[in-house]
């Protein structure tokens, strides 16, 4: 692969991403909002959402609402929503999270791994995400780099 190919593929992701991130701007960003650890979501909310199986009748029992529209109470110029999703050890138990989460602008969207959780608690995986749904799936961009950096890698 030449080195012309190679900024092609850097170039069309980062396009990608700027597109997502503007396109979110001024909209509402819709989070997915459940925890592993919440009798009845072990089977859906765990470290893979498995959206398919979401009990609806124990959603409209319990009156629980899975996706949520992220409303800044702040509105603040320097504030944005992001979905996050988190997966963490608390006494032993392993368990995934996602939910509307608020940072700064200025703040890149990998800060989630660089900070720290409470204590006693050892975060193993965050990740904040910038559009719609985005807290359930793998994103596009993970994907690409998932195939194609190992490309780039190998060709000089």
């Amino acid at each position: 692969m030449s080195a012309s190919m190679k900024f092609i593929i850097a170039g069309f992701c980062l396009l990608a991403t700027a597109y997502n991130i503007r396109a979110q701007e001024h909209q509402h960003l819709q989070c997915w909002h459940c925890s592993s650890d919440t009798i009845g979501a072990e089977d859906f909310c765990d470290v893979t959402f498995q959206e398919d199986s979401i009990p609806h009748d124990l959603i409209k029992e319990r009156n629980i609402n899975l996706l949520r529209t992220c409303n800044s109470t702040i509105n603040s110029d320097h504030e944005r929503p992001v979905c996050r999703k988190s997966v963490e050890e608390n006494n032993g138990k392993i368990i995934t999270k996602r939910f509307c989460y608020y940072t700064n602008k200025s703040d890149p969207v990998e800060l989630c791994n660089m900070t720290s959780p409470e204590k006693n608690v050892r975060r193993i995986f965050c990740e904040d995400c910038l559009t719609d749904r985005c807290n359930g799936a793998a994103r596009l961009a993970a994907l690409f780099a998932i195939i194609f950096l190992p490309l780039l890698t190998m060709v000089n």
